[in-house]
């Protein structure tokens, strides 16, 4: 971290006051839940806690993104959904009134040798990847069971889902085939709203600008998914990640997709960025240098997307990450620094300039 000193701002400054009277109470009053704004969401690297989510609801983060790997719920062929890890998520986040947007994804390694082959190879992993998602909606949905065995829960459904990470990159799909990503969403999308037709399917968050030779640029890809017959009907929001090393470049791969959207007379359709960060060094990729500069990029950022976030239709902008990896761990090359806490917990910048926007100060 730099040496060069950056005081907080007034801004800032209050924030951090309102937040502490969050989360110890020196005002003698509860918040109420419907403060949070769902614009504001976040993706965590690392397990989430009690007082992670207490500090979310205090700073009126709205929506809380989770990545849940088939493998993870259903360890072997023909065993049993195990949806405890994902019941206490959702428990966490609706008892503090924030919403829960799971990214399903991945194949289990029983089904294939390789976690990134998406599951419409025939009708038989078809049909697997079916019965997991419907087993998802069915206990998190509408009339999920979650909620008619645990009344005492805040009644907060999950209503939008969200298929695959990334499919446009090979990090993520093994091919890069948006052939084979229609079909999955067609599929996806038959399973889910036969169980839940009020429920509303999110693409996978595009990587607007993969490196050379490692994908498809999102508009292209989104462009190629529309020729396959049914995909336009298949989805009502389209994701993407708009990683780059500032803003103007952030704002530049993301509206090529709203026209995408355009082009397809899909103008109605809504985009979320489910992924978008910085990293708080220089050794992480888009990293800014230090802590002080991951805030300010962080502040220009969001600055810019509420400007256009009526031209892009946008629901909502996920930051990557929550809190930093601690030292050592193994990750994604931009992954490391990009968190709003450090490894130990303390808050970085970051989070107090990310509470400027959602305490409107």
């Amino acid at each position: 971290m730099s040496s060069r000193a950056n005081p907080l701002t007034s801004k800032v400054a209050v924030a951090a006051i309102l937040a502490v009277v969050g989360f110890f109470g020196i005002a003698g009053e509860s918040r109420a839940a419907d403060d949070s704004d769902p614009f504001y969401g976040i993706i965590s690297q690392r397990t989430m806690h009690a007082e992670d989510f207490d500090k979310m609801e205090w700073g009126r983060l709205g929506s809380f993104r989770y990545p849940v790997d088939w493998g993870a719920i259903q360890p072997a062929q023909g065993a049993d959904f195990n949806w405890d890890r994902i019941d206490s998520l959702v428990e966490a986040t609706s008892r503090r009134g924030i919403d829960f947007l799971p990214t399903m994804y991945n194949s289990p390694n029983w089904l294939s040798t390789d976690y990134r082959r998406m599951p419409v190879w025939g009708p038989g992993a078809i049909s697997l990847w079916k019965k997991f998602l419907t087993s998802a909606v069915a206990r998190f949905g509408t009339d999920g069971t979650f909620w008619v065995n645990n009344p005492e829960v805040p009644y907060r459904p999950v209503m939008k889902w969200q298929i695959w990470n990334e499919p446009n990159i090979r990090n993520f799909a093994k091919p890069v085939s948006p052939r084979r990503y229609a079909k999955l969403m067609k599929v996806s999308a038959a399973a889910i709203r036969r169980t839940d037709p009020n429920a509303k399917l999110v693409t996978g968050g595009l990587y607007a600008k993969p490196p050379k030779g490692t994908g498809i640029e999102s508009s292209k890809f989104f462009n190629r998914l529309y020729r396959t017959r049914g995909f336009k009907q298949s989805f009502n929001i389209a994701a993407i990640h708009p990683y780059a090393s500032n803003t103007g470049d952030s704002i530049r791969r993301t509206f090529p997709l709203r026209w995408s959207l355009n082009r397809h007379h899909d103008r109605r359709k809504h985009m979320v960025i489910t992924e978008l960060g910085w990293g708080s060094d220089s050794a992480t990729t888009f990293g800014k240098g230090d802590a002080d500069g991951q805030g300010l990029q962080l502040r220009s950022a969001y600055r810019k997307y509420l400007k256009y976030r009526r031209k892009l239709k946008l629901d909502s902008i996920y930051w990557f990450s929550w809190s930093d990896l601690p030292p050592g761990a193994d990750s994604c090359s931009f992954c490391h620094k990009t968190g709003l806490f450090d490894s130990s917990g303390e808050a970085k910048p970051a989070w107090f300039r990310l509470l400027d926007f959602t305490h409107e100060i």
